[in-house]
Protein backbone atom coordinates (compact mmCIF):
# COMPACT_ATOMS: atom_id res chain seq x y z
CA UNK A 1 0.00 0.00 0.00
CA UNK A 2 1.29 3.56 -0.76
CA UNK A 3 0.88 6.50 1.18
CA UNK A 4 1.06 8.19 -1.99
CA UNK A 5 -0.16 6.54 -4.78
CA UNK A 6 2.61 5.65 -7.42
CA UNK A 7 4.11 8.39 -10.31
CA UNK A 8 1.87 7.51 -13.87
CA UNK A 9 4.44 5.06 -16.12
CA UNK A 10 6.08 7.52 -17.86
CA UNK A 11 9.39 5.98 -18.99
CA UNK A 12 11.91 8.09 -21.13
CA UNK A 13 13.67 6.48 -24.31
CA UNK A 14 17.51 5.94 -24.43
CA UNK A 15 19.37 6.69 -27.89
CA UNK A 16 19.10 3.42 -29.61
CA UNK A 17 22.40 3.50 -30.75
CA UNK A 18 23.46 2.78 -27.17
CA UNK A 19 23.82 -0.38 -25.07
CA UNK A 20 20.78 0.96 -23.53
CA UNK A 21 18.30 1.68 -26.39
CA UNK A 22 19.39 -1.98 -28.03
CA UNK A 23 18.56 -3.62 -24.55
CA UNK A 24 15.39 -1.71 -24.64
CA UNK A 25 14.57 -2.75 -28.43
CA UNK A 26 14.38 -6.04 -28.09
CA UNK A 27 12.53 -6.04 -24.71
CA UNK A 28 9.98 -4.05 -26.51
CA UNK A 29 9.52 -6.98 -29.29
CA UNK A 30 8.41 -8.80 -26.58
CA UNK A 31 11.63 -10.86 -26.13
CA UNK A 32 13.72 -11.63 -23.41
CA UNK A 33 17.77 -11.04 -22.86
CA UNK A 34 20.26 -12.78 -21.16
CA UNK A 35 23.73 -11.73 -21.02
CA UNK A 36 25.07 -14.70 -23.53
CA UNK A 37 22.39 -13.37 -26.37
CA UNK A 38 23.13 -9.60 -25.81
CA UNK A 39 26.68 -10.22 -26.15
CA UNK A 40 26.51 -12.20 -29.70
CA UNK A 41 24.42 -9.18 -30.93
CA UNK A 42 26.31 -6.28 -29.39
CA UNK A 43 29.13 -8.11 -28.81
CA UNK A 44 29.63 -6.12 -25.75
CA UNK A 45 30.58 -8.22 -22.19
CA UNK A 46 28.20 -5.87 -19.89
CA UNK A 47 24.46 -6.32 -19.84
CA UNK A 48 23.90 -4.77 -16.23
CA UNK A 49 24.88 -1.77 -16.83
CA UNK A 50 22.11 -0.73 -20.05
CA UNK A 51 19.22 -2.51 -17.88
CA UNK A 52 20.31 -0.45 -14.80
CA UNK A 53 20.06 2.81 -17.04
CA UNK A 54 16.57 1.70 -18.26
CA UNK A 55 15.01 1.08 -14.61
CA UNK A 56 16.81 3.77 -12.84
CA UNK A 57 17.86 6.61 -15.17
CA UNK A 58 14.61 6.12 -18.13
CA UNK A 59 11.68 4.61 -15.47
CA UNK A 60 11.59 0.84 -17.59
CA UNK A 61 10.55 -1.96 -15.18
CA UNK A 62 12.82 -4.49 -15.94
CA UNK A 63 11.50 -8.07 -14.05
CA UNK A 64 14.83 -10.36 -13.78
CA UNK A 65 14.16 -14.36 -14.07
CA UNK A 66 16.91 -16.45 -12.40
CA UNK A 67 17.54 -19.02 -15.35
CA UNK A 68 19.14 -22.29 -15.17
CA UNK A 69 22.25 -22.04 -16.86
CA UNK A 70 24.03 -25.08 -15.65
CA UNK A 71 28.22 -25.30 -16.71
CA UNK A 72 30.30 -28.55 -16.51
CA UNK A 73 31.84 -26.29 -13.64
CA UNK A 74 29.57 -25.06 -12.46
CA UNK A 75 26.40 -27.28 -12.67
CA UNK A 76 24.40 -25.26 -10.40
CA UNK A 77 24.43 -21.91 -11.95
CA UNK A 78 21.90 -19.20 -12.56
CA UNK A 79 21.67 -16.33 -14.77
CA UNK A 80 19.50 -13.45 -15.18
CA UNK A 81 17.28 -12.94 -17.93
CA UNK A 82 15.53 -9.77 -18.29
CA UNK A 83 11.63 -9.01 -19.43
CA UNK A 84 9.77 -6.61 -19.70
CA UNK A 85 6.50 -7.19 -18.04
CA UNK A 86 2.76 -7.77 -19.58
CA UNK A 87 1.31 -4.22 -18.69
CA UNK A 88 4.00 -2.33 -19.95
CA UNK A 89 4.03 -3.87 -23.36
CA UNK A 90 0.45 -3.81 -23.61
CA UNK A 91 0.78 0.04 -21.90
CA UNK A 92 3.17 0.62 -25.41
CA UNK A 93 1.05 -0.36 -27.64
CA UNK A 94 3.37 -3.82 -28.45
CA UNK A 95 1.95 -7.00 -28.89
CA UNK A 96 2.92 -9.89 -27.41
CA UNK A 97 2.15 -13.83 -27.73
Amino acid sequence: MYLLPPPPFSPTYPNRSTLAGEALAILLNGGSITHPQFESITASWRLSEPIRQLRRDHGWPVETIEIAAPTQERPDRYIAEYVLPAWVLEEVGVHHG
